[in-house]
């Protein structure tokens, strides 16, 4: 169970362990639908994951500690890095670099599952929005390798997107279970393993029908709403002084909810500016990551100034609204000092 209080928005005690049925719907589905071939060409990859969600169920029971997961979240990385050898083998013609050494494969794709596993943990914070975002990004690359004949990465995916439906009916607004690590930990672990597959495989077939022209731009649009909430934060806690693992209330979803926005509202807002980010990597499918990448951050940097002097103009309407209360409540008071002392 998930006790209210501190940081915490919930005021309830609510169960906490939603990632256990989503793990096992999620299994059930492979196991009855996938081929043995299928299977066996997976079976590193269910490993892996199979790992980061016993150390998110383990954290749910008795937390551990940050190195702690983190050295269960490379041991699983390195399985799917050096034994199934899903890996960056280039930089995909960004700033016009292409082969890396094995070495280089090796640390940037560690980097990156290690930052977007965490950075989908991190948006685990209201009713409905990380399954939202898990939806999308599952039900995309399902979807993406179905169409170029990726069929076990397809069933995966997919079945992944089933499982996070029918948890979403009972965590939306008002959440009757929550994902906690359990969920988190191996959603993000696994969306890490399609977003390097996909930037890998989709670079190999550029200029067929169902290609993106952008492999790394198109992964960063559908990512976008864990990827940019996580740099953001990150950075306005460097420059206060703090340590990015600072935690605080200062995520898209808090600012929100400190707008006035409820659980379901704060997440359908969310949810639709990520549909807005894989509509625009659709628009945009044509061309190279010279184009998409910039697109994506001049949106990313455009939407995320327009939230911020929302915000901040909000911060200042209540300020103002304090201090006129303050000032009505001393002129209220000094009426009433008069009248006794007229009496």
């Amino acid at each position: 169970m998930d006790d209210p209080g501190g940081r915490k928005i919930h005021t309830a005690r609510t169960p906490a362990m939603g990632g256990l049925p989503i793990f096992i719907g999620f299994a059930i589905s492979i196991l009855i639908w996938a081929p043995f071939e299928v299977l066996r060409d997976i079976k590193y990859v269910l490993s892996a994951v199979s790992i980061m969600f016993i150390i998110g169920f383990r954290d749910d029971l008795i937390n551990l500690r940050a190195y702690q997961k983190l050295i269960g979240q490379v041991a699983a990385a390195m399985i799917i890095i050096a034994i199934c050898d899903i890996r960056f083998t280039s930089l995909y013609n960004l700033f016009g670099l292409s082969d890396i050494p094995l070495a280089v494969s090796y640390l940037l794709s560690l980097f990156t599952i290690i930052v977007i596993t965490n950075a989908y943990n991190l948006i685990d914070g209201i009713d409905g929005l990380s399954g939202s975002v898990g939806i999308i990004a599952t039900l995309f690359f399902g979807l993406f390798f179905f169409l170029n004949g990726e069929e076990g990465f397809a069933l995966v995916s997919l079945s992944l997107t089933g499982a996070l439906l029918a948890f979403l009916n009972y965590n939306w607004a008002p959440s009757k279970i929550f994902m906690g690590d359990t969920g988190s930990l191996f959603i993000g672990f696994f969306l890490s393993i399609l977003t390097i597959k996909f930037i890998d495989f989709n670079y190999s077939i550029v200029g067929q029908q169902f290609a993106f022209g952008g492999s790394i731009g198109t992964a960063v649009a559908i990512l976008i709403l864990p990827l940019a909430d996580t740099f953001r934060v990150f950075v306005k806690r460097v420059l206060k002084g703090k340590s990015p693992m600072h935690p605080d209330r200062t995520h898209v979803h808090h600012i929100l909810l400190r707008l006035g926005c409820n659980h379901a509202q704060a997440t359908g807002i969310l949810v639709t500016v990520n549909v807005i980010f894989v509509l625009l990597a659709l628009v945009l499918k044509e061309f190279s990551d010279s184009i998409v990448i910039p697109s994506i951050l001049i949106t990313v940097i455009a939407l995320g100034t327009i939230l911020d002097l929302i915000f901040r103009a909000a911060i200042d309407k209540r300020k103002e609204e304090l201090r006129e209360r303050n000032r009505a409540s001393r002129d209220e008071a000094k009426v009433v000092s008069i009248s006794k002392n007229a009496g």
